[in-house]
């Protein structure tokens, strides 16, 4: 138990790591949400969609995908994101970028016991080998969409030229649902990434507006 208590220690550093990969987009470091609230809000995205797939899907793993999101970035944890910009424009550095966070998850899971599954469950999602770590990459990336909206991000910086956003949707986040295999699994993340191009893509902040209506 003493290892146990000393890993949910070190974890409170989470609270702490910043998502330094949003920077490059202009957004203030006194902006960038923490690993523990993406990771937070990443959960509640899994909990609920999980459990609309598994509606239509009983083979889908909603707790295995639980488990994913919650741990998703853990190897970011002691040294921080590789931002977009350099990370597509040299592949070299996935390696390296990967390396780290198996590294980051062995010095983690040092502190469970061997049959602990947060390491494999780590490389699983990793490899994207199935559609509940595809899944997971999927409510990764639209967290972040979430997130800048919530900071009315299109509104502070406009692209007239240009809207890298819309194009990383389009190109990194939608193409993410052809490898899904599963049929019915793919038309629930495909209506969900609908509709949020539909109502939430470029229209900033809404949450009070979703409150205060009757």
């Amino acid at each position: 138990m003493q290892k146990i208590l000393q890993l949910f220690s070190i974890l409170q550093l989470t609270k702490e790591q910043l998502l330094t990969g949003f920077t490059p987009g202009g957004i203030k470091s006194y902006e960038l949400p923490s690993l523990a609230e993406h990771h937070y809000t990443c959960g509640m995205m899994a909990m609920i969609l999980g459990e609309k797939i598994k509606k239509v899907n009983q083979n889908f793993d909603s707790d295995k995908l639980l488990k994913m999101l919650m741990t998703h970035d853990l190897g970011e944890l002691f040294g921080g994101d590789v931002s977009a910009p350099l990370n597509r424009k040299y592949s070299d550095l996935k390696e390296h970028k990967d390396k780290i966070g198996e590294r980051a998850i062995e010095l983690l899971t040092s502190y469970l016991d061997d049959d602990s599954d947060l390491k494999k469950i780590f490389i699983e999602m990793s490899t994207k080998a199935n559609d509940e770590a595809v899944v997971c990459k999927i409510i990764d990336q639209i967290d972040h969409q979430f997130y800048l909206e919530h900071i009315n991000y299109n509104n502070k910086y406009e692209h007239k030229n240009f809207d890298w956003r819309k194009i990383f949707v389009t190109n990194h986040i939608y193409k993410l649902t052809e490898k899904i295999q599963n049929t019915e699994t793919k038309k629930v993340m495909t209506e969900f990434l609908d509709d949020f191009e539909k109502d939430m893509y470029g229209k900033g902040y809404q949450a009070m507006n979703f409150l205060m209506k009757d």
